[in-house]
C-alpha cells in the first residue's frame, strides 16, 4: 500500500520532504505498493503549461466528492514512467502547483545537437526538458489514493537560440565592432562573446553583456593586420547558455607600408635633404624623418611633415658627419608604419688640412662663399687651451705663433652674411717638427 507520513496537528498537516521555501512539500515518507489503496476518485482536468523557464505550472480541477485530504503529484521523464512522488499540495479545494525543480540532480538530460550547442553545456542541457506528470488523491488520514488522473505533459523553455544576423567589421584600427540582432526568446537577459584566433576553436571568454537589446559589443586593444574569429551565445534569465553563432571573421587593420625609395637628394654645411616615394595608400597623413647616431640609445625625430610632402632637411647635422635616417608613414587613424629601410649618408665638411711652412702652419678648407659664407673663426687647442686665433673672410688662414715641438689641434666655424654659425668643423691636428727648416 501507498503510505504517506503525515501528521495532523488540529487542522494543520504538517509536510516534510523536498525542501522549498514558501511552497508544498510532499511527505517524508512514501512507500509504494502495487496493491490498491484507499478508493478515491481519480483527479480530471490536469494540465500542464509548457514554455516557462525552468518551471511548469500544472493544475487540475477539484474533488468535490469523497474522503479527500490532499493531492499527490507524480512525475516522470518518461511516458511509461517510472513515476516518482513530486510534492503534495493539501487540501480539496487547492488545485495547483509550481514544479520549479524541473532539472534533475544529474544535470545530464537531453544533450544537444552536435556542434550548436555552448561550450559550457556541449555535454547535457538544463532548458528544454520534458516531463510527464499525473496527480493522485490521498484522504485525510494520508493514505493516497489508487486512481491517477490521466497523463500531462509539458515541456520547459528551450535554451535560446544563437543571435542572428553576426557582423564583425573588418579594417577598423586595432579594434573589431560586432553587431548582432535582437532574439525574439523574452527570456533572454543578456549575452555571451566569445573569441578564437581560429574559426575551429577553442573559443575563450571575451565578455559578459547584460541586457536583451545591449546587441553590439568592441573588441579592444588588437594589433595591427590581425586576425579572429568571433561568436555570441545569447543567455537566459535562468543563466542557461543558448546555442551559439556560427564563427564570423575579422581582420583589424594593417599598418601602412613601409615608406620606399629614401635618398639623399641635396647638401650643404650642417644640413642634409632627403627625399622619397609617397606611399600608395589613400589615408596616409604624413611622415616622420628620424635620424640616428652611432652609439645613441634611440633615434630622433628630425621633421614631421604632411602627406602631400616627400623632401626634408635635416639642419642640425654635423661637419663631416655619418648618420643614419628612416622615415614612417602615418594613416589618418593614427597606425605607424614599420621604418623604412635605412640610408647611410656622410654630411658635408669643410675639407680642412694644415701644412707646416717656414712661416708657420697654413690653414685651408672649402670655399664656400657662394652657399653665402663670408669667412671663418679659427680656433687652437693646445695644452686644454682652446684660443681663438681670429677670422678669416678667405677660406684660408696661417698661424704664426707656433713653436718646434709642439702638437696643435684646429677647428673652423664659418660665418653667414647675417652672422649665423655653420656647425664646428672636425678637428685636424699636426706636430711641429723640432727644427724648423728656413
Amino acid at each position: 500500500m501507498i503510505v504517506l507520513g503525515l501528521s495532523l496537528s488540529g487542522c494543520a498537516m504538517d509536510f516534510g520532504w523536498l525542501p522549498g521555501a514558501g511552497r508544498v512539500t510532499p511527505p517524508a515518507a512514501i512507500e509504494f505498493s502495487e496493491e490498491p489503496t484507499v478508493d478515491l476518485p481519480a483527479p480530471e482536468g490536469l494540465h500542464a503549461t509548457s514554455g516557462e523557464l525552468r518551471m511548469v505550472p500544472l493544475e487540475w480541477e477539484p474533488l468535490l466528492v469523497g474522503e479527500v485530504g490532499g493531492y499527490l503529484i507524480e512525475r516522470a521523464p518518461d511516458r511509461e514512467g517510472p513515476f516518482e512522488a513530486l510534492a503534495s499540495v493539501p487540501g480539496r479545494l487547492t488545485t495547483n502547483y509550481l514544479d520549479r525543480e524541473t532539472v534533475p540532480a544529474d544535470s545530464a538530460v537531453s544533450a544537444a545537437p552536435a556542434g550548436a550547442a555552448s561550450p559550457v553545456e556541449s555535454e547535457q542541457r538544463l532548458d528544454g526538458i520534458t516531463w510527464f506528470y499525473r496527480v493522485r488523491a490521498y484522504s485525510p488520514e494520508g493514505t493516497a489514493g489508487s486512481r491517477t488522473s490521466s497523463l500531462a505533459v509539458a515541456t520547459t523553455a528551450p535554451p535560446p537560440q544563437a543571435p542572428g544576423d553576426l557582423r564583425a567589421y573588418s579594417r577598423q584600427p586595432r579594434v573589431v565592432p560586432l553587431s548582432w540582432r535582437t532574439p525574439e526568446d523574452p527570456n533572454v537577459v543578456g549575452y555571451r562573446v566569445e573569441r578564437s584566433p581560429t574559426a575551429s576553436g577553442p573559443f575563450e571568454l571575451l565578455a559578459k553583456i547584460d541586457g536583451r537589446h545591449q546587441t553590439s559589443h568592441v573588441d579592444r586593444g588588437l594589433g595591427d593586420l590581425r586576425v579572429f574569429y568571433y561568436r555570441v551565445i545569447a543567455v537566459n534569465a535562468a543563466g542557461g547558455l543558448g546555442y551559439a553563432t556560427e564563427p564570423v571573421r575579422a581582420v583589424t587593420k594593417p599598418e601602412p607600408l613601409p615608406p620606399i625609395g629614401l635618398r639623399t637628394v641635396a647638401q650643404r654645411l650642417g644640413a642634409n635633404e632627403v627625399t622619397w616615394e609617397p606611399n600608395v595608400e589613400e589615408d596616409i597623413v604624413g611622415y616622420r624623418l628620424y635620424r640616428a647616431l652611432e652609439g645613441e640609445d634611440a633615434p630622433a625625430l628630425v621633421a614631421s611633415l604632411d602627406a602631400d610632402e616627400t623632401v626634408a632637411t635635416d639642419p642640425s647635422v654635423e661637419s663631416g658627419q655619418v648618420v643614419s635616417y628612416t622615415l614612417v608613414a602615418i594613416d589618418r587613424d593614427g597606425l605607424e608604419s614599420d621604418p623604412s629601410n635605412p640610408i647611410e649618408v656622410e654630411s658635408e665638411h669643410y675639407g680642412l688640412s694644415a701644412t707646416v711652412r717656414p712661416d708657420g702652419v697654413h690653414l685651408e678648407w672649402i670655399d664656400r662663399s657662394e652657399e653665402g659664407f663670408r669667412g671663418g673663426h679659427v680656433f687652437r687647442t693646445a695644452l686644454l687651451q682652446n684660443k681663438n686665433l681670429g677670422f678669416s673672410p678667405a677660406n684660408s688662414f696661417i698661424d704664426t705663433d707656433v713653436r718646434a715641438g709642439a702638437t696643435y689641434r684646429y677647428t673652423v666655424v664659418l660665418e653667414r652674411a647675417d652672422q649665423s654659425l655653420a656647425p664646428r668643423s672636425a678637428p685636424v691636428e699636426i706636430s711641429i717638427p723640432e727644427q724648423r727648416s728656413d
